[in-house]
């Protein structure tokens, strides 16, 4: 199973470069419309983006089922493969025209997120890893494997949180976690990059909105460099029935979960 890991990781790898270059050329040149739903802004930007790398999923495999945020189609949300696909994980920073922005893909195993790739076309990053399989960085053309040191100490980490949606149960979060420094920013792909770098340690995001596009792909990765990503209450975040991450999300560095959920629960 490692080596069938390590293909979707390299698939999804190779998916999110071609998205990116795409991504740049709608850069600046569209604007966005509210969806029907009310859930946020889309572009044509995110709907060619989400068409190229369906069609790239659909002709590597072509038995398994396909999650986009923009899809409009009927999925099997418990098939034993289940690929989970944001195009633009952060719409409204693409439109105004920063760089914390993504495109992301990640890959569900019978509920399990096992494999993930992610870019930040503006910041010209790539990252890919799969489950106990390492994670790697794709810089300018350079790869290089991703290192992250163990530390059990939330007082000296950096925590990552929202830009937009500011809340009162994110305040009490940052307030019992007791970070030397929080950074706000876009997107969960940009965030949780910030982690893979090591320039971040936690990003926690308590309440409603964040959904399986959201933290398939960066949470594949992160689990390659034995990170660990769980609901913002501590618990395993549960991929069956609802897309909906009811309860946020908590993403850490290795050695971070354990002492971050208790002052989370404290």
């Amino acid at each position: 199973m490692p080596d069938a890991h390590r293909l979707a990781a390299e698939t999804a790898r190779d998916l999110v470069r071609s998205a990116a270059t795409l991504a740049l050329e709608f850069a600046g040149k569209v604007a966005g419309r509210e969806k029907e739903d009310g859930s946020g802004p889309v572009t044509e930007a995110d709907l060619a983006v989400q068409a190229q790398i369906v069609a790239g999923l659909q002709a590597a495999f072509p038995e398994d089922e396909i999650l986009g945020e923009e899809s409009t189609e009927q999925v099997d949300l418990a098939a034993a493969r289940l690929w989970c696909v944001d195009p633009l994980d952060g719409t409204k920073e693409f439109i105004e025209g920063r760089h914390d922005y993504a495109s992301m893909i990640g890959l569900l195993h019978n509920g399990e997120p096992v494999a993930g790739a992610f870019a930040l076309p503006a910041c010209g990053l790539l990252f890919w890893g799969w489950r106990d399989g390492g994670a790697f960085v794709e810089e300018h053309g350079e790869t290089r494997a991703l290192a992250l040191d163990v530390s059990e100490d939330p007082s000296a980490a950096i925590v990552v949180h929202t830009r937009s949606h500011p809340s009162e149960a994110l305040e009490r979060a940052l307030q019992r976690i007791g970070p030397k420094q929080t950074v706000a920013a876009g997107s969960v792909g940009y965030k949780v990059g910030q982690i893979l770098l090591g320039k971040a340690q936690i990003y926690v995001h308590p309440g409603p909105g964040t959904k399986w596009w959201d933290s398939v792909g960066p949470g594949g990765v992160l689990l390659g460099l034995g990170g660990a990503l769980a609901d913002a209450g501590g618990d395993p975040l549960i991929y069956r029935d609802s897309v909906h991450h009811g309860r946020g999300l908590l993403f850490t560095a290795p050695g971070l979960h354990a002492p971050v959920v208790d002052l989370l629960r404290a």
